[in-house]
C-alpha cells in the first residue's frame, strides 16, 4: 500500500476521542485540519482522507463527505460503495488495490489517515506512515479512546515545516493550550 500521512489531535494522556467524538472544540484545530488535508502541490490532484466507520459517523451528516477530498471509509459493517467523493471498503487491502488503479494513482496526491485509533494503529503497525501532523493539547480530557501506538522514540520532529507555518507555536482557545507540530517516522533500514 502507498505510504500515507497521519493527522491527529491528542491530549496529554494520548486521548483522541470521547463518547464518539472529539473531547474538545477547538476551531483553530479544525481549520488547521481542513487546510492541511486539502493542500496539494499540483492543482490537478486532490488528497484522500482515510478513516474508520466510527470516525465517519462522528462527522455531522451535513459535512459528509468532507469537501475537496476523496473520503475513504474502512468498515466491516457498512455496504461497500464507490462514487466520485466516497469509497467505503472492507479492508486496507481492498483500498490498497483500488488506490493502485490509474484513476486514483494519478489523481490522489496524499493519503491522510484521519483515524480513529484502530485505523491509526494498523497504519503505524504496518509501517505505512511517513509523516505525522500532531496537534498536542496540553490538558487531560479523560478520553475513552487513546492512540497507544504512537512511538515518539521512533519519530523526529521536523522544523521548520514548509507547509506548517505555525509549527511549535503554542496557541490558546477556549482556555485550552495547544500546538501544531510535524514529525517524521525514522526508518530503521
Amino acid at each position: 500500500m502507498r505510504k500515507m500521512n497521519l493527522i491527529v489531535a491528542m491530549d496529554t494522556e494520548g486521548g483522541i476521542g470521547k463518547n464518539g467524538g472529539l473531547p474538545w472544540r477547538i476551531k483553530k484545530d479544525m481549520q488547521h485540519f481542513a487546510a492541511v488535508t486539502k493542500k496539494v502541490n499540483y492543482p490537478s490532484k486532490r488528497n484522500a482522507v482515510l478513516m474508520g466507520r466510527k470516525c465517519w459517523e462522528s462527522i455531522p451528516e451535513s459535512r459528509r463527505p468532507l469537501a475537496g477530498r476523496l473520503n475513504i471509509v474502512l468498515s466491516r459493517q457498512l455496504t461497500e460503495h464507490t462514487s466520485e467523493n466516497l469509497i467505503i471498503a472492507k479492508s486496507f487491502e481492498s483500498v490498497s488495490k483500488l488506490l493502485a488503479e490509474p484513476q486514483y494513482c494519478d489523481s490522489i496526491e496524499t493519503i491522510w489517515n484521519i483515524g480513529g485509533a484502530e485505523i491509526y494503529d494498523i497504519a503505524l503497525r504496518d509501517d505505512l506512515v511517513e509523516e505525522i501532523y500532531l496537534t498536542r493539547i496540553f490538558k487531560n480530557f479523560d478520553a475513552d479512546v487513546y492512540l497507544k501506538s504512537l512511538d515518539f522514540g521512533n519519530m523526529e520532529k521536523v522544523e521548520p515545516s514548509e507547509n506548517l507555518s505555525e509549527n511549535s507555536e503554542t496557541f490558546e482557545e477556549n482556555g485550552i493550550r495547544f500546538e501544531f507540530s510535524k514529525w517524521r517516522i525514522i526508518t530503521s533500514h
